[in-house]
């Protein structure tokens, strides 16, 4: 029986890969949109398109109609918690609602590594999304459904867009190994997940199989990805003078000033267990998205 799975943030820049490629595999892939026909741009014919905001559960609920499998791949770029409305919070809260009204029976969401291990966090530093996302997780925990967090660590598919005119540029000192991640090997896993008993109720870690250190890893990356790019590193001042708006750059000089402190350990021999062991090195990546672009 083929497999089938509904998605909500199927466009954004991790979910229309993943999307793809669960729809490549064979799974009959349903993407939740807010905007139809630029959705179409993005995504294959092969994909079901439907159309609902994740700010309205009313429209939630009639598009996760059939949905026995849903999978939630949202983002957060704001650190402040007083705002009335974050995706991951209370949209999350509305797209659980929606889906017990439907009978959903397995949600699966996307989060950060560093959620599922906080002790990671060599000088003790709290990630401020994690505050913010936490009430759409426990959400989904206490909602009856069946439930599958996978906590990534960094995605190489972010790679690219560190490289321009001929540089990748890296923000920080980033001396520890860091398990990097994929799209090509997520996708393998959800799919290993959908209607596998073994996975429901679970928080799986998805890391890479070799640590690597960010400048090691990017010169791995573009020794495949463009030849002849180098590599340039500067300090998380240099972020004051990119001329970010403000709201943009107090993001990012949070986010690189903890993942410059992050010292991750190998914690997902549990996860290869139940949805396969990862098989994309750092090169084969960098090469597929080369010959992709």
């Amino acid at each position: 029986m083929q497999k089938t799975i509904t998605i909500i943030g199927a466009t954004g820049h991790l979910g229309r890969q993943v999307a793809r490629k669960l729809d490549h595999k064979g799974v009959k892939v349903t993407a939740i949109v807010r905007d139809v026909i630029s959705a179409r741009t993005i995504l294959p014919e092969s994909i079901q398109l439907v159309e609902a905001d994740v700010s309205d559960k009313e429209s939630l609920v009639s598009a996760l109609v059939g949905t026995k499998t849903l999978y939630i791949t949202l983002n957060t770029t704001s650190l402040d918690p007083t705002l009335p409305f974050h995706s991951e919070r209370e949209g999350v809260i509305n797209i659980v609602e929606a889906a017990k009204v439907n009978g959903v029976q397995h949600i699966m969401q996307i989060a950060g590594i560093d959620y599922l291990h906080p002790e990671f966090a060599d000088k003790g530093l709290e990630y401020k999304t994690n505050v913010i996302r936490k009430p759409g997780i426990e959400a989904i925990k206490s909602s009856g459904i069946d439930f599958t967090f996978f906590l990534c660590s960094f995605f190489l598919d972010s790679f690219p867009t560190f490289i321009e005119n001929g540089q990748f540029s890296i923000i920080g000192d980033h001396v520890h190994p860091i398990y990097y991640t994929n799209t090509t090997d997520l996708a393998e896993m959800i799919g290993n997940a959908i209607g596998n008993e073994m996975a429901y109720n679970q928080s799986f870690s998805v890391q890479g199989t070799k640590g690597m250190s960010l400048p090691e890893a990017a010169r791995t990356f573009v020794e495949a990805y463009s030849p002849g790019t180098e590599i340039a590193v500067h300090p998380i001042a240099a972020i004051a003078e990119m001329g970010l708006p403000e709201e943009q750059a107090v993001f990012m000089e949070h986010m690189l000033t903890y993942v410059e402190q992050l010292k991750e350990q190998p914690v997902s021999q549990k996860t290869w267990q139940v949805l396969g062991k990862p098989d994309t090195t750092i090169t084969d990546f960098a090469r597929d998205l080369s010959n992709a672009s």
